[in-house]
């Protein structure tokens, strides 16, 4: 017969148990009573559950799949450790494995679970389960039970019967991508998946992965938890931390937002701020269906197309056209062009998609007739060097040229394209944030500010988008364009002769006159000796 503290502790430890792993009562009750933390201050304490941990962790019960996007230092963590801990000793037949960044951060989860395990009182390590392991990186029992917890470079693949999975700081894995595919197994036939982290910039996986559960791309649920849902924060404690750390490292470690911890974390280049109060108008879509070199292009709206039109050309009006070239791959980066108005330096169009570099070329002569023959800046970076090889078997007047020194023979030469290099792409990008920030360009294309709000600056100095930036780079060299464009008052389209063969001779030999300085032939930054970037 089982004496009274006996039944006492039998009595507990079925309410600790619950009704089944989906008992979030039980498990509640059991951390509040049982499970110690270790506690920067006061040292060896039961876990206090505030609020957000308890909705916390009705969520991983109830649901499947779970993303949680947080501020440092509120305990998510600890709390999944234990919540892995509360499984493994309550119920036969659990294999849990937790993913971490490294050696170092996987020892670190796992020994949360096992400081809990070891602060037991001990009726409850002689009710329970019998462990069976005493190593760094796993913590088992005799009811076939297990946690194991690896580097993201291990293959958790092979542990094909997995019921629960966690990964800690997924946006800080060496491997995001290539764990999540030996996850998805696990998750396919049944298992389960937590995820956590604070962010690490914008574009990379767990930001993506975390933009499709918020559209409902995916199963997983979204969770957001800001630096005030630690209870013992308070504003003065927030003021703190603006004295104390720079921006960027604030918003990553301490967001009040999803939109501060993924955007401005990653130190960004452009004034966020300042991007969000710009206003996005619709463009109307379209696209070129014909093409002659004596009279505009018709632009077409009949089915959308890869031409974004904001405003239509104006006579008068003098434009510039910048672009950046891709590979043309279905699935690689896109090509990209902007048009901006001289006169009030309004974005007035954009051209985006997957297109061959060639065929590039005559789309960009095209787009850049229709709008009064734009001065014409193409990247000749890479595959760039075939879209300006196509523009000039057009013969289309207007393309820019550089000029770049030989310091060999000493002399001057000049190049198509614009060439984006160590040198010309930092001075592009502080032109172009400078434009924005004073309101020389406007911008109104929501998908180009998306872009501008992502493009950052790495440890190292480089910039570049989270995952793309070519509309960031095309906007940036029509930019750089409207310092060679000089105005030209043209003929009023009405006229006769405007936009003809000879009309357009006229316009070149008058540009090829001494005293007259070439359309876009200057553009002394661009060194031949430089690297491309």
């Amino acid at each position: 017969m089982l004496s009274r503290s006996e039944l006492l502790h039998e009595k507990a430890w079925r309410r600790y148990r619950g009704s089944g792993v989906d008992d979030v009562e039980a498990l509640m009750l059991w951390m509040q009573e049982t499970c110690f933390i270790q506690h920067p201050t006061k040292g060896s304490i039961l876990i206090p559950l505030r609020p957000a941990q308890v909705e916390i962790l009705r969520t991983w019960i109830d649901e499947r799949y779970s993303i949680v996007l947080k501020a440092r230092q509120i305990g998510w963590s600890t709390l999944v450790a234990l919540y892995a801990l509360w499984l493994i000793v309550f119920y036969e037949d659990q294999s849990i494995i937790m993913l971490s960044k490294g050696e170092r951060e996987a020892e670190k989860l796992l020994q949360k679970a096992t400081y809990g395990y070891q602060r037991f009182p001990q009726w409850m390590k002689d009710r329970g389960p019998k462990r069976t392991s005493r190593n760094l990186k796993k913590l088992s029992f005799d009811n076939n039970s297990v946690i194991e917890s690896m580097p993201s470079k291990e293959d958790p693949g092979r542990s094909s019967t997995a019921s629960l999975v966690v990964v800690d700081e997924w946006a800080f894995l060496e491997n995001a991508e290539e764990a999540w595919a030996s996850i998805e197994p696990i998750a396919d036939i049944g298992g389960r998946v937590i995820g956590l982290s604070t962010a690490n910039g914008s574009g990379d996986f767990f930001h993506r992965f975390w933009l499709m559960a918020e559209q409902g791309i995916t199963d997983f649920k979204p969770m957001f938890f800001p630096w005030s849902a630690n209870n013992d924060r308070d504003d003065e404690w927030y003021a703190t931390k603006v004295r104390t750390m720079l921006e960027w490292q604030r918003y990553q470690e301490y967001p009040s937002n999803a939109e501060e911890a993924f955007i401005k974390s990653g130190n960004p280049v452009f004034d966020t701020d300042k991007l969000m109060r710009l206003e996005v108008v619709s463009p109307i879509r379209g696209y070129f269906a014909s093409y002659a070199p004596i009279k505009a292009p018709e632009f077409r709206s009949d089915t959308p197309g890869p031409l974004s039109r904001f405003r239509a050309p104006e006579a008068g009006h003098a434009y510039v056209v910048g672009a950046d070239v891709a590979e043309g791959l279905e699935y690689g980066d896109f090509s990209s062009a902007h048009v901006i108005d001289i006169r009030d330096g309004a974005m007035v169009a954009q051209w985006h998609g997957h297109i061959d570099a060639d065929l590039f070329g005559d789309e960009l002569v095209k787009l850049s007739y229709y709008y009064n023959a734009a001065l014409l800046g193409v990247e000749v970076n890479n595959h760039g060097l075939a879209t300006c090889k196509a523009i000039q078997r057009r013969q289309y007047p207007k393309l820019y040229y550089r000029k770049t020194l030989d310091e060999r023979a000493q002399k001057w030469l000049t190049k198509v394209g614009w060439a984006t290099t160590q040198k010309s792409k930092p001075l592009a990008i502080d032109d172009l944030v400078m434009a924005i920030r004073e309101d020389s360009l406007v911008v109104t294309c929501a998908h180009t500010i998306a872009e501008l709000r992502t493009f950052v600056r790495d440890d190292k100095g480089k910039m570049h988008g989270s995952p793309h930036d070519d509309r960031v780079m095309s906007l940036a060299i029509a930019n750089q364009m409207r310092t060679h464009q000089r105005e030209v008052v043209q003929t009023p389209s009405g006229e006769p002769g405007y936009m003809t063969m000879d009309w357009w001779q006229n316009l070149a030999a008058e540009a090829d006159k001494p005293t007259k300085q070439r359309l876009g032939a200057y553009n002394i930054r661009g060194q031949p000796n430089e690297m491309a970037v």
